[in-house]
């Protein structure tokens, strides 16, 4: 990899659709014979995204990394439907699942994540990553990064905290909460309350990390407490030479008529905008950016690059572990990567020559 370049992935959340972006990036692995995180020196996730990312990220005890993408895939197979039951209702949950229902038995997820993970902590990813999460006692973002871990205690967290809070939606399981030196007692939920396509965070933290590439001799600051959400930004007009990788967890196509919507209660708006208008608004939204924050280079070359697919309702459920669902989102990714063969070998290439 160049020294004067960059390189972003990032991969967005929606539970069980995580298995989507691990075909993909197991679609790379296999060209490249390389593992993903060589490639990338950010690496951001939110929810799924992020248990993802940690993944790919950690490292065994030689040193090398622990994980392959077909590795984190098979984390879906094998435990999808584990990870999404024991969710208890009542009475009330009979009229209406979606507000009644209580939380999934998070006890499973966390079980599987201490054995998939052990006791590794934030500061041993094998590259820079960023991990998304909402700070619900103090209303406010909260981003776990593995730049700060490195350099403060406060920040260095176990990886098995870090993937619990950043998948703790709300109302699919409880918040993640943690004792702190730093802040006593913080409470988290998913990332993807405010950034389910965490892009324009990982460019960010790419940002950072380019101004510290340039700024050897500069002493490395020891932040106090827990940075959290705190923005270190310098002003620069360089064209920073950045390739992002974006890839998201396919969405649906969903139309609310306006004369319907207009006779709906309270409670009728609560799943679509949960499950559809959040979601796709915000990663659109994030998407429409950072066409504009990387552009093409004038000779056409591409610094951006976002991959994500229409899914059939069937499949739009973040919570539907069973073996055939999970098996029909293999399915959807492997007809993407077919259809999309030429630019994702164009991606292996530009990764493989930087």
């Amino acid at each position: 990899m160049k020294a004067n370049k960059i390189n972003i992935l990032s991969l967005d959340g929606g539970g069980i659709r995580g298995i989507i972006p691990c075909r993909i990036m197991q679609f790379i692995e296999e060209q490249t014979q390389t593992p993903i995180s060589k490639f990338f020196n950010v690496i951001a996730g939110t929810s799924t995204g992020g248990i993802i990312t940690l993944g790919l990220t950690a490292e065994n005890d030689s040193g090398e990394n622990a994980f392959s993408a077909i590795d984190m895939k098979e984390l879906y197979l094998e435990h999808g439907s584990a990870i999404f039951s024991g969710r208890k209702g009542g009475i009330l949950s009979k009229i209406s699942p979606t507000l009644f229902n209580r939380p999934y038995d998070n006890s499973k997820i966390e079980e599987i994540l201490k054995d998939r993970f052990g006791n590794q902590r934030l500061s041993d990813a094998t590259t820079n990553v960023i991990i998304t999460t909402y700070d619900i006692q103090r209303g406010r973002p909260f981003y776990f990064s593995s730049r700060l871990a490195l350099v403060n205690q406060d920040e260095d967290f176990a990886i098995t905290d870090v993937a619990r809070s950043t998948s703790a939606a709300p109302t699919f399981f409880k918040p993640s909460v943690l004792d702190t030196e730093a802040n006593g007692e913080v409470s988290f939920i998913d990332g993807g309350v405010f950034a389910n396509n965490p892009a324009i965070l990982a460019y960010n933290d790419s940002k950072e990390l380019w101004n510290e590439k340039r700024i050897t001799q500069a002493p490395v600051e020891q932040h106090k407490g827990t940075k959290g959400f705190d923005p270190v930004v310098s002003a620069d007009d360089d064209d920073f030479p950045f390739f992002m990788l974006s890839i998201g967890t396919g969405y649906t196509k969903s139309s609310i008529e306006g004369t319907k919507a207009s006779k709906w209660r309270n409670k009728d708006w609560f799943e679509p905008l949960m499950t559809d208008i959040f979601m796709r608004g915000v990663a659109e939204s994030t998407h429409f950016n950072m066409q504009h924050l990387l552009p093409d280079y004038r000779s056409g070359e591409k610094r951006y690059i976002r991959l994500d697919m229409e899914l059939p309702q069937a499949a739009a459920a973040m919570d539907n572990g069973l073996p055939e669902n999970v098996r029909n989102l293999e399915k959807i990714a492997e007809k993407f990567i077919e259809e999309n063969k030429d630019l994702l070998l164009n991606i292996c290439n530009k990764l493989t020559s930087n």
